[in-house]
């Protein structure tokens, strides 16, 4: 007990400036019965995006520590009413500890909205399969967007309803296809999606196809290049730009060890293709954003979306963000928030030397 005590008040010290008042003033903490203070509050929702799981784990786990009498459906209504908080929380304990990337100068008038899907399971014996959906903003980790379909929806950029001509989306292979780049244009929304060589093709001004990897052939490792190009979209010549990056050789063998191991996994065969292996030499993307940025900063950019995923499958292993105990959006969003609320403090104590290895 005096261990989780000392672990606690180091908790409590990592709090940003003015937290306790923002619990009041975001509505998370209006009436004081029962759970009484910010600091109170805040332990509810720890042990509960650990090791309640549950309202009624929750509220059993408060009680036992705190000696509070509360009803699972009093700390369902407490833990609701946190979500502006915690993503308050969040932004200010990354931003405090120096986890958030600052926006470039060039970007000052856009959002840069990192979009992801999981595949997820809820269930025992007869277990219901499930996909969840997010859109993060990159420099707040502010979330947008947050949805569970089935399984058969898929990662698609049409999931996302929130898109503006403000926006600019930045995503994995998954989402960049033609009925994808469509839908963004319509919406008038800016994209920098990774891509691969053949995954549809790419024209110059005299409707000639073009072929990439060729255009790439010559740059040498952490060399850079882009073209301007158009691609066909619903019968028109759309006009795209494609950044690319030469790997080192150390990332270029890291990544056809990964290629061997899909292909195992998805086809029962570890041999790589030839094609493969000539994308596996760059990275690429393809995007909207024209002459106002160069590509290294392009590419820049969408590594430091990659940063944003890492952490986010270490939420999912770690601290399995993904294990939703509510189906409503509002009810998510507030446990994904708790969730990175954890992982921000985590990675706060350890860089900060606050946390003993031994503890």
């Amino acid at each position: 007990m005096g261990m989780e005590i000392d672990i606690f008040n180091e908790i409590l010290r990592l709090m940003p400036e003015g937290w306790e008042a923002k619990a009041k003033e975001l509505g998370a903490l209006k009436r004081a019965r029962g759970i009484k203070s910010p600091a109170l509050l805040l332990k509810l929702i720890l042990i509960y995006v650990t090791e309640g799981k549950s309202f009624a784990g929750t509220k059993a786990l408060i009680e036992l520590s705190e000696g509070i009498k509360i009803s699972k459906v009093a700390v369902f209504k407490r833990i609701q009413k946190c979500m502006r908080w915690l993503k308050w929380l969040c932004e200010n304990i990354c931003r405090q500890a120096g986890l958030l990337n600052e926006k470039p100068k060039w970007l000052q008038n856009k959002n840069v909205l990192l979009v992801d899907g999981s595949e997820d399971t809820k269930g025992g014996k007869n277990p219901n399969y499930y996909m969840l959906h997010y859109s993060v903003e990159l420099f707040t980790l502010s979330v947008r967007e947050i949805l569970l379909s089935d399984i058969k929806t898929g990662e698609k950029l049409s999931n996302f309803n929130k898109l503006g001509k403000e926006d600019i989306v930045m995503g994995d292979r998954a989402y960049t296809t033609l009925n994808g780049l469509e839908y963004l244009m319509e919406k008038g929304t800016g994209y920098v999606l990774r891509m691969n060589a053949g995954k549809f093709h790419i024209y110059n001004d005299e409707k000639q196809k073009i072929d990439i990897l060729e255009c790439f052939s010559r740059l040498k490792a952490l060399e850079t290049a882009d073209i301007y190009a158009n691609c066909l979209i619903n019968g028109r010549y759309e006009p795209v730009r494609i950044c690319a990056i030469r790997k080192d050789r150390e990332s270029e063998e890291a990544g056809l060890k990964r290629l061997s191991k899909t292909n195992q996994r998805k086809k029962g065969n570890k041999e790589v293709s030839a094609l493969q292996k000539e994308n596996n030499k760059y990275t690429m993307v393809i995007t909207s954003i024209g002459k106002e940025a160069s590509a290294e900063q392009i590419l820049n950019l969408y590594r430091a979306r990659w940063q944003i995923e890492i952490a986010f499958k270490r939420l999912k292993s770690i601290f399995h963000y993904n294990e939703m105990p509510a189906r409503q959006p509002e009810n998510i969003k507030t446990w994904f928030y708790g969730k990175l609320l954890l992982a921000a403090l985590c990675e706060t104590m350890v860089n900060t030397g606050r946390f003993s290895p031994s503890g």
